[in-house]
Formats: structure tokens, C-alpha cells, sequence
């Protein structure tokens, strides 16, 4: 892991490699896997809150929040449970949140791309 940075903005590293063993490829794995199926969601979400519709609200967030979690993607991660608290009291003042999230995956998005790029060894 020493040739790895600990962390880079919105991603505790070090705690991902500890949560997977230690397994840089199982890692750089997820990223890719982050990217393909959750890059769009925070657009996503906000979509369905437009739309009122606080069932895909929740399960878009619960699926983000899983992966984040995974991944260690602290800062999206606890805007993800933060909102989770929120619908699980059907408490739908969700702007913080939602106006929080897009930068967040910004800054994520770009951490992951430095992460594609280590060394997976």
C-alpha cells in the first residue's frame, strides 16, 4: 500500500484496503464498477426528487450509499446516509443534501480516475 497515497479527496484509501484485505486489483475493480453503473447517480437522484418520486429516491441513494460505503468515498458517503435518515422518517426536505451531492461526486469522480491510474501490485 506504500506506493499508494492514504487518501485523496473524498476517498479514505487506506480504509477501503483494509475493509478488501489489502487487494489493490479487487479495488481497482470496484472503481471501474463505480464508474459504469453509479457515476450518474447523483443526477438521478435529484431527477426523481424533481419528480416527486421518493421511492427511486431512496433506492438510488441506498445502492450509492452501499457502494460508497465500499469503496470509502467518505464525503458522498455521508450525504448518502444522510439522506437515507431523512426518507426512512418519510422527511422528503432533502435540498442540502441534494444540492451537496453533485459536487461531491465531482470531486470523487475525479479521485477514482487517479485511482485507475496506480499501480495495481
Amino acid at each position: 500500500m506504500s506506493d499508494w497515497p492514504s487518501q485523496l479527496p473524498g476517498l479514505d484509501i487506506n480504509q477501503a484496503l483494509t475493509q478488501l484485505g489489502g487487494k489493490k486489483n479487487l479495488y481497482l475493480r470496484l472503481m471501474g464498477m463505480f464508474m459504469d453503473g453509479h457515476a450518474q447517480d447523483a443526477e438521478h437522484i435529484r431527477a426523481a426528487a424533481n419528480n416527486q418520486d421518493w421511492t427511486s429516491v431512496y433506492e438510488i441513494n441506498h445502492a450509492l450509499k452501499g457502494v460508497t460505503g465500499n469503496i470509502a468515498a467518505t464525503d458522498l458517503y455521508q450525504l448518502c446516509v444522510a439522506l437515507d435518515a431523512k426518507l426512512k422518517q418519510e422527511n422528503h426536505d432533502v435540498a442540502e443534501e441534494l444540492d451537496q451531492m453533485p459536487g461531491a461526486m465531482a470531486q470523487l469522480l475525479e479521485s477514482v480516475e487517479t485511482v485507475k491510474n496506480l499501480p495495481a501490485e
